[in-house]
Formats: C-alpha cells, sequence, structure tokens
C-alpha cells in the first residue's frame, strides 16, 4: 500500500498525534477519525492522541466518550496532525493541522490539492473507514471494539448500507473483520435509522 510504512514510521516517531477531519462530519468522517485513535491507542499506548473538529448529534453513539478535544495552539509544535476524509484544505475543520510538526493525510475522494507531507489517498476504497482499516490489516495492527464500531459505521453510511457502485468484494472483507471484533451491528443499524419525531 502507498505509503504504508511511512505512515507508521511517522506514528512511531511522534508521542503526539492529532487527528482532524472534514467539517460538518457525516459518519465516515467521524468513524475514521474515531477509529483511527483507538487503533493507535490499542497498538501504541504510550501515545498522547487527540481528536479535534466540530461535532453533530446525528453521530454520538458513535463517539461515546470520544468527545472531541480542546487542544491548545503549543501542542502542535511537537505532534503529527493526520487529517482524514478530506480531499480539499478548505474543507478541514480546525486549520492548525498546518502548525503541527508533521502531516499526513488518509483519504478516499478524487485528488484535489496536495494538503500534507505524506498523502495516503486512494479512490478504490467506498470510504475513509474503509482504507484506515485496511491499513491497520496490512500493517498488522490490532483492531479493538471501539475502532471497529467506529469505522464499521463509516463504511456502512458511505456505502448506502452496501448499495452503492463504490461498494466491492474489498468492502465486504474488510467490514467482516471489523466484525470480528464482536460488534453489535443491530445496535449501530438502529442508531443510523433513528429518528426524531
Amino acid at each position: 500500500m502507498q505509503s504504508l510504512d511511512a505512515l507508521i514510521e511517522k506514528i512511531k516517531s511522534h508521542k503526539i498525534i492529532i487527528l482532524h477531519r472534514h467539517t460538518n462530519p457525516d459518519g465516515d468522517a467521524l468513524g475514521s477519525q474515531i477509529g483511527l485513535k483507538h487503533i493507535i491507542l490499542e497498538n501504541f499506548p504510550d501515545k498522547k492522541v487527540y481528536i479535534v473538529g466540530d461535532m453533530t448529534p446525528r453521530y454520538e453513539f458513535m463517539a461515546a466518550d470520544d468527545v472531541m478535544d480542546e487542544v491548545t495552539d503549543d501542542i502542535y509544535k511537537n505532534a503529527l496532525a493526520i487529517v482524514l476524509d478530506t480531499s480539499a484544505s478548505s474543507l478541514i475543520s480546525d486549520t492548525r493541522y498546518k502548525t503541527a510538526k508533521s502531516t499526513a493525510r488518509i483519504d478516499h475522494h478524487i485528488w484535489c490539492e496536495e494538503i500534507c507531507e505524506l498523502e495516503i489517498t486512494d479512490t478504490s476504497y467506498e470510504s475513509c473507514c474503509g482504507l484506515v482499516t485496511d491499513i491497520a490489516v496490512s500493517a498488522g495492527l490490532k483492531i479493538g471494539p471501539r475502532a471497529a464500531k467506529a469505522l464499521y459505521t463509516g463504511m456502512v453510511t458511505d456505502s448506502g448500507r452496501f448499495r452503492y457502485d463504490s461498494t466491492t468484494a474489498k468492502t465486504f472483507r474488510l467490514a467482516s473483520r471489523l466484525m470480528e471484533e464482536n460488534i453489535d451491528i443491530s445496535d449501530i443499524y438502529s442508531n443510523l435509522y433513528q429518528d426524531d419525531f
């Protein structure tokens, strides 16, 4: 996979990692952000991982205890900032990623512009969550239940419940890997279909 080793090396070499994504987040943006947070913490417990950006009540069920962090400017100077699920810099929630010591992007959209030092973009994935899952699997990283729930939710929402043309055999292979973590998919779907009266 493109730049996989470089990404893992960046994660290993930074004590502080700040995860960004686009504004007005959908399930895929939040899922990839929360999922990657827990993958990093599961495999590199010495890291401090922050998630930043605006929040939406629609996907609060996915976040559980994962509220968006308040990060001061000085924390960025020694941090790795990873931008997820964003094709254009104008869409990124919190532009301070530019002030980080090092930057990387993981995205599945059509390429618009270079945003970070390290760019991992691949349009063959139905979702950024699918790409993050494949990165974890390819790197031999552990994926716990909290990461799996967030990543599965993002895959479900960005693939139109696995109905869009972007859904492939790879999508189902990766979804199957996430289901191995004993996530409650009935709970995920119940929350996704919930409406306010």
